[in-house]
């Protein structure tokens, strides 16, 4: 009996942890390093969304962080949901996965999307 009660609870707080799986993360714009892998995805990202008309040309950026995750991979990879906003007004939300390499100095787009326009 205590052998398969012992499974049963290794069985439980085995599926209560997925791993591999995304962690969310409490953005502070004082922590350089994330701050420079939002502003790398975004600036790769809104060119991307220009050229395909989903938002119009201009300077774009970052005014608000609805969320972070981050994934252990082989590296880490970092997903970032944020309002973003260009110097005539207009606004968007963004969601953008940077995969940052081991050792922090190489990054990549995963992927973005516009899901809201505001």
């Amino acid at each position: 009996i205590l052998l398969v009660l012992s499974l049963a609870i290794f069985g439980f707080s085995h599926a209560q942890s997925t791993p591999g799986g995304y962690t969310p993360i409490k953005f502070n714009s004082n922590n350089k390093q994330l701050v420079a892998i939002l502003n790398y995805g975004v600036n790769q990202a809104v060119p991307k969304a220009i050229a395909a008309g989903q938002i119009s040309k201009g300077q774009w950026a970052y005014t608000n962080v609805i969320s972070v995750q981050n994934q252990v991979v082989a590296g880490m990879n970092f997903d970032f949901i944020v309002d973003i906003a260009d110097g005539s007004g207009d606004t968007a939300r963004l969601n953008i996965i940077v995969f940052v390499a081991p050792g922090g100095k190489t990054m990549s787009l995963s992927s973005w999307a516009i899901f809201m326009l505001q």
